[in-house]
């Protein structure tokens, strides 16, 4: 049935009757049995999802417990879901006396009376005999909801004057105790009174007044500790990206390019070394001239005459192998030609002996 059609049916008709089942007259609990009367009411269009939920809620005479329970039916169910409404008389009821079905029932129609936007969901009264606190844990234990609603006074009292009072009050001990999620309703008027009080308190003041008003950490002597990374210029934080990363030098900007005019123009302003007549006339015979060495130099001359690097030590290096490998070679050729001649000398000889004939 669509729910358009379901809104113009009067709000008694929406929920239909399912089973009920009676253990108070038994006077013991199973372990899914609790003392309790249970009706259990169906909306016409309620239907089991995929994503079906069950919640728990506490009902009794307080008005508190009125708003818990119009707070979930209009901000948390959907259709399909389950409440769960649970009504603990601790008092011992006469097992002769069926008022507590009346009462029963006529709290059942008021929970249907507040699904005002016409939820299509399932409701269930437990109207349980028994301790408070076990009742509930025992609830939990057979329909393992997915939330615990229950209202509150709206006390929030502190120290020992809110341990004296809330130490009964049964939101708390859920708060404690209770293996599934736990939403504490607080009324709407406490609500809105201790927001208009916080509001109007002129000793309650902003963040950011508060920041105004008191010097930063930063800001005092030890602010050096503060300075986790050093005052780098942006060319110096370039380097160290283009080194961590691994850039070409084109990324690197204290890398500068070489500029081969200036040094054409710097290896033009070098001065020519002054040349002798003599040494003119020897370079012109075709000979070369003598070196002139300083006194001071004359025992270092292997290391003054010219600076040899890494490269031409190397060439120097696999010059002096391939010279050695040559000669090598070459003493191993001559060896192997003396001695092919020498065995066709001893083939021309005669078996007796190399003698004149006579």
């Amino acid at each position: 049935m669509a729910t358009e059609t379901l809104t113009e049916s009067p709000r008694s008709q929406r929920f239909e009757s399912h089973v009920a089942f009676d253990n108070i007259p038994l006077g013991e609990s199973t372990e899914y049995n609790p003392i309790s009367f249970t009706l259990n009411y169906r909306h016409a269009g309620f239907q089991f999802r995929r994503r079906h939920r069950t919640f728990m809620v506490g009902v009794d005479d307080n008005s508190y417990s009125d708003h818990a329970l119009q707070w979930l039916l209009d901000e948390l169910v959907d259709d399909g879901d389950e409440i769960v409404c649970v009504r603990v008389i601790e008092t011992q009821v006469r097992l002769t006396d069926k008022a507590y079905q009346e009462d029963a029932k006529a709290l059942m129609d008021s929970i249907q009376s507040k699904n005002t936007q016409n939820r299509a969901i399932g409701l269930v009264l437990e109207y349980a005999v028994g301790k408070l606190h076990n009742t509930f844990q025992h609830l939990i234990k057979i329909y393992q909801p997915s939330m615990l609603i229950v209202g509150t006074k709206g006390r929030s009292l502190d120290g020992v004057q809110g341990f004296l009072v809330n130490r009964s009050s049964f939101s708390k001990y859920c708060l404690q105790y209770s293996p599934v999620p736990v939403v504490v309703v607080r009324p709407n008027e406490k609500r809105e009174k201790k927001k208009a009080k916080r509001a109007h308190d002129p000793s309650r003041q902003s963040y950011a007044q508060m920041l105004l008003g008191q010097p930063h950490e930063a800001d005092s002597e030890n602010s050096s500790v503060y300075e986790l990374e050093p005052n780098l210029t942006p060319d110096e934080e370039a380097h160290r990206v283009a080194v961590a990363v691994g850039l070409p030098a084109a990324y690197d900007p204290t890398i500068k390019p070489i500029d081969p005019a200036s040094l054409l123009k710097s290896f033009g302003r070098r001065s020519t070394p002054d040349v002798s007549k003599e040494t003119l006339a020897i370079v012109s015979k075709g000979g070369l001239p003598a070196e002139k060495k300083s006194p001071d130099r004359e025992d270092s001359d292997s290391d003054s005459e010219f600076e040899i690097t890494a490269a031409q030590q190397e060439l120097l290096k696999k010059q002096r192998l391939h010279n050695m490998e040559h000669n090598e070679g070459a003493a191993l050729r001559a060896e192997g030609r003396k001695l092919s001649s020498g065995s066709a000398d001893s083939d021309e000889d005669p078996p007796g002996g190399g003698g004149a004939k006579t």
